[in-house]
């Protein structure tokens, strides 16, 4: 086989696990973000994926590598044996994880039906490695079948999607595999056991597998970004109103300022000399032998500092000036 048509082809492996990588980390915070039950069928899906072409990359590395090495026959075994693994389990996640992104009830009889299909395809294949290809051309006629179903439970099922940008997403993926579809429906008539190797169903495999992902990929991280906008505009918003609680509270203490400067000017300076002296704690008595001046004539000025501050008595007045 062309060695420039096969270095290409592993250039687009490394691509594909590199994108399917990045998807699959993080749809994993998607979830434990949100707890979205279909998501974590769908990151398995994904995986199994991811591993479906990981089994066919390994299959071209060592066809690069060591050639003789696809000749040893437990390789080949191995092989075939988990890519049928693989393509069993996807049977039974797709539409595990469809069921649940379109608000479809997934009930027993639904987990029954797709557990036996998927087991059902596994046997097909290994009859078909070990006994006669034919049951493994079958087995890919249930698969494309099932896949055909489930476009058409998604597209009937379409409008249940109330979220406009899943919607979106789904619509995109939706023509994707109806986009390529046709071809893998072409590459099963045309199917024998040499094509299983390596050819033109890795290329589209692996363009599948990344066309998905991108657009995938381009929703979590509008998702991630649109997280990190609505946390940055909290945090804004939060500032501005810690500023402006600030500044009310700043008004607040010049206005009470203002007030007691105006206060204190309105007091005579024998009243302002008392109200220091009240305002250290002392006595009416105590003051009137500081000032060397009578207890009633203490009293009367005390007097005229309460009703010039507007209180009734020293709490009230220790109160307010020590503001």
């Amino acid at each position: 086989m062309n060695n420039i048509f096969n270095y290409t082809l592993l250039i687009l492996y490394l691509i594909a696990f590199i994108i399917g990588f990045s998807t699959i980390f993080y749809s994993v915070i998607y979830y434990i973000i949100e707890r979205i039950t279909w998501l974590k069928y769908y990151i398995v899906f994904l995986f199994l994926f991811g591993f479906l072409l990981l089994i066919r990359a390994i299959k071209l590395l060592s066809f690069l590598a060591i050639p003789l090495f696809l000749s040893n026959s437990i390789f080949n075994i191995l092989y075939y044996f988990t890519l049928s693994v693989s393509m069993s389990l996807i049977l039974y996640f797709i539409p595990a994880f469809l069921y649940r992104f379109l608000n479809l009830k997934w009930k027993v009889k639904e987990n029954v039906l797709y557990l036996i299909l998927s087991v059902i395809f596994f046997v097909l294949s290994i009859l078909g490695i070990i006994l006669n290809f034919n049951f493994y051309i079958v087995a890919n006629i249930i698969f494309y079948l099932l896949i055909l179903y489930l476009l058409i439970l998604g597209f009937i099922n379409y409008k249940n999607i109330k979220d406009k940008m899943m919607k979106l997403i789904v619509k995109i993926l939706g023509l994707i595999t109806i986009s390529i579809y046709p071809i893998m429906v072409y590459q099963l008539i045309t199917i024998n056991k040499n094509s299983l190797d390596i050819g033109s169903i890795d290329i589209t495999l692996v363009l599948f597998y990344i066309w998905w992902n991108l657009v995938m990929l381009g929703f979590l991280l509008w998702y991630f970004i649109n997280i990190i906008k609505n946390k940055n505009m909290f945090v804004n918003e939060s500032l501005n109103n810690n500023s402006n609680d600030l500044k009310n509270i700043e008004n607040e203490n010049n206005a009470i300022k203002k007030e007691l400067k105006e206060e204190i000017i309105n007091l005579t300076k024998r009243e302002k000399q008392i109200l220091s002296y009240l305002l250290s704690g002392k006595t009416n008595k105590e003051v009137a032998l500081i000032l060397d001046i009578s207890l009633n004539t203490v009293n009367n000025h005390v007097a005229n500092i309460y009703d010039k501050s507007g209180v009734k008595n020293r709490v009230e007045l220790v109160n307010k000036f020590s503001k």
